[in-house]
C-alpha cells in the first residue's frame, strides 16, 4: 500500500485554508466533535476543548476540560490475570468545565445552529479563540455576541473568556447563566481501544462547594481525586459592569450555576469577563483556595487585554525561532503551523507533567504518555523550545524510582524499566504483547537524552538527571538480553518493536539497534563526564555502584549486538521470523477494514507480513550514519509496501526516509498526509484528540527530510532538496544557544547565523563557519548522492 486507504480520498477541508488561522464559517453537526478538537486551547497544564460556551442545538458533542499530570486511578479488571500484569489504569483528570455561559432573550435560551452558524477563528499568532455570532430570537430581536477565549501560557492555572454583547434592534434586559459544571458527560467508544473512557462522577469525589454573595465574588468546587493523592479546586470569578444584577444561583456538589441580568441599550456594547482557575494539592495539604483566589483576583485586576498581550508575546517569542515558511503551499503551511502550535499548547513545562498522545485536546488513550514524547516530540522541541524539552526529560527522571520497581516486577534485579503507557509512572498497559513487551521505551528515553544534549550542549542536565537515567535504563539490556553460546552475538528475545502488528519476537531489529546505541552512548557519556568533572564522576559511580567492569560489559554487548540481515534479499530483517511469514493479502482487504486492529484478531495479524507503522525504517533514520544509504533504500523498498500506516506515527518517518534516499516526490506525498493528519481527519478519530507524535513528525519531515538536517556529535549536517511544489523553504532553529536560519530554493541553500557565538556547520561534504549576522550560500546540484 501507499499511505493509508483514506489518504487517496482527499476529504473536503473542514476549515478554511489560511496560513496563520483556523477559520470556521459554517455549522456542520457531523463535524462538531472534530472542530471541538481542532479549536482546543491549552497551556501545558490546563486543556479545554473548543466547544461553544452556550452549547449548540444539534450534533454529537464531546465536552472536556483536562489537567496534565493530574490523574485518577482505578483497578484494571482482567478475565484472567497473571503475575506482573499492570494493576491500575491512570486517567488524565477530566475536571469541571468553567466555559459555560448562556444567554436568554425573552425566555428563549440562545444556541448555535445551522440557521445561526456564526464565525470563529483560532489565531496561531495570538493563541486566542475568537467568535462572532448573530442571534435572532423568535420574537425578531437581534443580538450580536463577540467572544474571546484563552488559556494563559504565562499563568498556568488560568483560563479566561471575554464576552461582548450588543443589542442590534432593541433595548432591554437579557439573562446570563454562568456555570462551573462537573455534571457533563464525556464520550466513550467501546469498540475502539484508542478512545479513553473518562467520567467525572467516577474520578472526583465532592468535598465542598461555595457560591457567591455578590457578582464579584469567587465561587468554587472542591473535589478529592479517586485513587490518587490529589485534591482539586475549580474556581470561577466574573468581572461585570456596574449595571449587571446578580439574580440567583444553584449550588450543588458538582455544579455551580449563577444567573445575572444584563441591561442592554440598542447599539451599545456590554463587555464582561469570566476567569477560571484550577488548583491541585495533596490530600494532606491545606486547601488550595487562597492560591485560586489570588490567580483570579490578579487576572481581574489586570483585565483580559493584558492577558491577551501576554499570550501574543509568548507566541511571538516561540515563532521567532521556530517558524517554518513554505512558499506557494498554503494548505500544508497551515497544517505545519497548527501542528507546532499544538505541541506548544500540550507539552508540560513544570517537570512533573509530560505530553499525552492526544495532548490536552480529548479523551483518547486516557491521556497517557508513550514513547511519542521521546522519539518525536523531544527531538523537535530541542530545536524549537529547548527549555520545554528539558522539562519533559525531567518529568521522566522524576519517575525513575517507579521504573526501577517495574524492572523488579519483571524479574530484572538491576536497572529500570519505564512503562509503555502511564501518567503516574506505573505501567497502565493491560495488553502486554503490545505494551510491556515494547522494551524499546528505555532506548527511546536514551535517544531523547542524546537528541537534547546534542542540540543544547546542556551537560548540567546530564549531571543533574540524564546520566543517572542512562545508567539505570541501560542496565536492563544486560538483564534482558544474553550472549549466545552458539554465535557469540548479543541477542534480545521475546520483545515487541514499534510495529504493533508483529509481537513477541526474537531479535527485533529496531529494538536491538536502539539498545546498541543506548549501550555505546551511555559508555561515551560516562567517559566524557570523567574527563570534564572527575570529582563528580567519582561520586556518581560510587553512588550508583558503576564499575569499569560493568561499563566494559555494555561496550561488549554493543559491539556484539545481533542485527538480523537476509543475504538473499540483501535487506535487514525486521526480526528472526518476519521474512518467513505469509504476506498479507492487501488486494483482498477492502478499504473499510482499515485500521486492521479494529477488524482482525491480533493473532491473525501477527501471523502475517504486515506492518502497522515504520519499524526497521525508523531505525534506519534514527541511527543515521550507522547504515549506508543504499541499504536504507533497499529496506524502504521492501517494507513500505507491507505497511498499512494504520498508525499516525508512520507517514512522517516514511517522508524522511524517502527524502533521504532521493525520492523527493514520494516524500512530499507522505508529508502532505502528515501535515494535515488532524485538520483533514485522515484517521477518522481526531474527534477524540489530535495526534501529537504526528504533529512533531511534520517538523521532522521538513527539517530532517527536505532540509536533510542531522544532529551529530560533530555538529549539524544538511543535505537539502525540495519537492517540485515548493519554490522555497525557510526555517529557524535554536541550536546550542544560537539562532540559525536556513533558506532553501530549488537551486540554492543559504545558512545565516542570526544570533550567538560562531558556529561550524556542514553542507553535504563541505564544512563552513559562520559568525553572528553572517550567511553562506551553496548551489544545489539537484541530485542527492
Amino acid at each position: 500500500m501507499t499511505l493509508s486507504a483514506v489518504t487517496s480520498q482527499m476529504l473536503k477541508h473542514a476549515l478554511e485554508i489560511d496560513e496563520w488561522q483556523l477559520l470556521d464559517q459554517q455549522f456542520d453537526p457531523q463535524q462538531l466533535m472534530l472542530k471541538e478538537t481542532l479549536f482546543s486551547l491549552a497551556n501545558g497544564f490546563i486543556g479545554s476543548r473548543g466547544t461553544y460556551e452556550e452549547g449548540c442545538s444539534a450534533g454529537a458533542s464531546c465536552e472536556g476540560s483536562y489537567l496534565n499530570g493530574v490523574y485518577s486511578s482505578e483497578p484494571i479488571v482482567y478475565g484472567e490475570s497473571a503475575y506482573g500484569f499492570a494493576k491500575n489504569n491512570d486517567k488524565m483528570l477530566q475536571v469541571p468545565d468553567g466555559k459555560s455561559l448562556q444567554l436568554s432573550l425573552d425566555g428563549e435560551w440562545l444556541a448555535v445552529s445551522a440557521e445561526q452558524p456564526g464565525e470563529r477563528c483560532l489565531d496561531l499568532r495570538t493563541g486566542i479563540l475568537s467568535r462572532e455570532q448573530l442571534f435572532t430570537s423568535a420574537s425578531g430581536k437581534q443580538l450580536k455576541l463577540q467572544s474571546r477565549r484563552l488559556v494563559s501560557f504565562d499563568r498556568p492555572e488560568l483560563m479566561a473568556i471575554e464576552w461582548t454583547i450588543t443589542a442590534l434592534n432593541f433595548s432591554g434586559a437579557v439573562l446570563l447563566n454562568s456555570c462551573l459544571n462537573g455534571q457533563y458527560k464525556s464520550v466513550f467508544k467501546p469498540d475502539d481501544p484508542r478512545v479513553g473512557d473518562m467520567a467525572l462522577e467516577t474520578s472526583l469525589k465532592p468535598m465542598a462547594q461555595q457560591g457567591i454573595k455578590n457578582k464579584a465574588d469567587c465561587s468554587y468546587l472542591l473535589h478529592q481525586v479517586h485513587g490518587a493523592d490529589f485534591q482539586l479546586l475549580s474556581a470561577i470569578q466574573h468581572q461585570f459592569a456596574d449595571d449587571v444584577l446578580f439574580i440567583d444561583q444553584q449550588v450543588e456538589a458538582n455544579l455551580l450555576a449563577q444567573r445575572f441580568e444584563l441591561t442592554l441599550q440598542q447599539d451599545q456594547a456590554v463587555t464582561f469577563c469570566k476567569y477560571i482557575s484550577y488548583q491541585v494539592a495533596s490530600k494532606q495539604a491545606e486547601t488550595p483556595l487562597p492560591a485560586a483566589k489570588n490567580v483570579l483576583q490578579q487576572a481581574a485586576t489586570d483585565g483580559f487585554a493584558v492577558l491577551a498581550a501576554e499570550q501574543q508575546q509568548y507566541l511571538a517569542d516561540f515563532w521567532l525561532q521556530s517558524d517554518i515558511q513554505i512558499s506557494d503551499d498554503p494548505a500544508l503551511q497551515q497544517g505545519l503551523r497548527f501542528n507546532l502550535f499544538s505541541l506548544v499548547q500540550s507539552a508540560g513545562r513544570n517537570g512533573v507533567s509530560n505530553i499525552g498522545a492526544k495532548g490536552l485536546t480529548g479523551p483518547g488513550y486516557d491521556g497517557h504518555y508513550f514513547w511519542d514524547t521521546e522519539i518525536y516530540v523531544i527531538p523537535t522541541l530541542s530545536f524549537c523550545q529547548p527549555d520545554t524539552a528539558r522539562q519533559l526529560l525531567l518529568q521522566r527522571f522524576s519517575q525513575l524510582d517507579q521504573a526501577k520497581t517495574r524492572a523488579r516486577q519483571m524479574s530484572h534485579d538491576k536497572g529500570a524499566l519505564y512503562p509503555w503507557r502511564t501518567i503516574s509512572g506505573e505501567e497502565c498497559s493491560a495488553y502486554f504483547p503490545a505494551g510491556t513487551a515494547q522494551y524499546h521505551i528505555n532506548a527511546a528515553i536514551a535517544y531523547a537524552i542524546r537528541s537534547y544534549v546534542l542540540a543544547t550542549d546542556d551537560w548540567a542536565f546530564m549531571q543533574q538527571a540524564g546520566a543517572e537515567m542512562l545508567v539505570e535504563t541501560v542496565r536492563l539490556w544486560l538483564q534482558l538480553g544474553f550472549f549466545s553460546r552458539q554465535s557469540g552475538r548479543f541477542e534480545i528475545h521475546l520483545v515487541t518493536g514499534p510495529d504493533e502488528y508483529t509481537a513477541l519476537v526474537n531479535n527485533n531489529f529496531y529494538t536491538n539497534a536502539m539498545a546498541q546505541l543506548h549501550l555505546s552512548f551511555t559508555a561515551e557519556v560516562l567517559a566524557t563526564l570523567a574527563a570534564q568533572n572527575p570529582d563528580f564522576y567519582q561520586s556518581f559511580c560510587q553512588r550508583l555502584a558503576v564499575t569499569p567492569a560493568e561499563i566494559q560489559q555494555w561496550q561488549q554487548a554493543a559491539e556484539l549486538m545481533y542485527l538480523p540481515y537476509d543475504n538473499k534479499l540483501q535487506i535487514s530483517a525486521q526480526d528472526d521470523s518476519f521474512l518467513n511469514k505469509k504476506p498479507w493479502d492487501f488486494a483482498a482487504t477492502p478499504a473499510d477494514k482499515y485500521p486492521l486492529l479494529l477488524h482482525f484478531h491480533p493473532l491473525v495479524i501477527y501471523r502475517h507480513q504486515v506492518l502497522k507503522q515504520a519499524d526497521l525504517v525508523l531505525a534506519m533514520y534514527l541511527l543515521d550514519q550507522q547504515f549506508p544509504r543504499d541499504l536504507k533504500a533497499r529496506n524502504l523498498a521492501y517494507y513500505e509496501p507491507l505497511t498499512t500506516h494504520d498508525s499516525s506515527l508512520s507517514s512522517c518517518i516514511h517522508s524522511v526516509a524517502f527524502a533521504e534516499t532521493g525520492q523527493t516526490e514520494k516524500a512530499y506525498q507522505f508529508f502532505a498526509n502528515t501535515a494535515r493528519m488532524d485538520l483533514d481527519n485522515y484517521h477518522h478519530n481526531t474527534e477524540y484528540g489530535v495526534h501529537i507524535a504526528c504533529m512533531a513528525g511534520s517538523w521532522l519531515s521538513v527539517v530532517c527530510g527536505f532540509a536533510g538536517m542531522r544532529s551529530r556529535p560533530e555538529g549539524l549536517y544538511f543535505e537539502p532538496k525540495l519537492p517540485a511544489a515548493w519554490p522555497e523553504l525557510k526555517f529557524k532553529l535554536n541550536y546550542r544557544g544560537r539562532v540559525l536560519q536556513v533558506q532553501v530554493s530549488q537551486t540554492q541553500a543559504s545558512y545565516q547565523l542570526l544570533s550567538g557565538v560562531d558556529l561550524t556547520l556542514q553542507h553535504q561534504a563541505e564544512s563552513f563557519s559562520l559568525t553572528a549576522g553572517q550567511s553562506q550560500q551553496f548551489v544545489l546540484s539537484g541530485v542527492l548522492s
